[in-house]
């Protein structure tokens, strides 16, 4: 059963014919949402939420660590996403014995910095093609026309140890330079050299001396 803001039905009166509640809204709002919920004939009804950030005393979390977007994917691609849950609380298995995806479970004050990287390393690089997209699209090119560069960098990336490659990778200084450069006057310029930094903070220097 589905429950949604907008519906006619009774939140109270569908939940007691649950065996659980799950609970799929904004981060921000999950807390005061189970806070609400969860009293009276609901006490002690087993609430679920799917934030990988949130620990909360009154709900139980399950995180799918993979990406959604506007249409559903095909079952077998859902049996295959692997769960985060809390350790110290109800495994993945206790909480959905029906199902048979893979599952690990963290400690609570892990969450917040393992969704920072969920974030990071999701989200942040979609704003990054979004954006090689826009620019590819000014020079006349279509974007479909690097999908198999970002295909094969997402294959090196789950098979090999060493996936870098590029003008980091070889510390290629001049390259850099040059890049950076060509983005003097665009905020990319600071991410760009932000990864530079990250990757290796004496490469930064030398490119700073360089400047100078």
């Amino acid at each position: 059963m589905v429950w949604t803001r907008s519906s006619s039905e009774s939140f109270d009166r569908l939940a007691r014919q649950s065996e659980k509640v799950l609970v799929l809204i904004k981060d921000d709002e999950i807390g005061k949402f189970i806070f609400e919920k969860k009293s009276g004939v609901l006490k002690n009804k087993i609430f679920i939420h799917f934030s990988g950030l949130l620990s909360l005393p009154d709900a139980e979390s399950a995180h799918p660590l993979i990406t959604f977007g506007e249409n559903l994917y095909d079952p077998e691609t859902y049996s295959k996403i692997t769960f985060i849950t809390e350790a110290g609380r109800k495994s993945f298995r206790e909480l959905f014995p029906e199902l048979s995806n893979t599952s690990f479970q963290i400690p609570a004050e892990q969450k917040a910095l393992y969704h920072a990287f969920c974030v990071m390393s999701g989200n942040f690089t979609t704003i990054l093609w979004q954006s090689f997209f826009d620019y590819l699209n000014k020079l006349s090119i279509p974007k479909e026309s690097s999908y198999l560069y970002l295909q094969k960098i997402a294959e090196n990336i789950a098979t090999s140890d060493n996936p870098l490659t590029g003008p980091l990778q070889r510390k290629d200084i001049k390259t850099i330079s040059r890049h950076l450069e060509a983005l003097e006057d665009d905020p990319m310029k600071n991410i760009y050299l932000s990864f530079v930094e990250f990757y290796d903070s004496k490469l930064k220097e030398k490119i700073f001396e360089k400047y100078t």
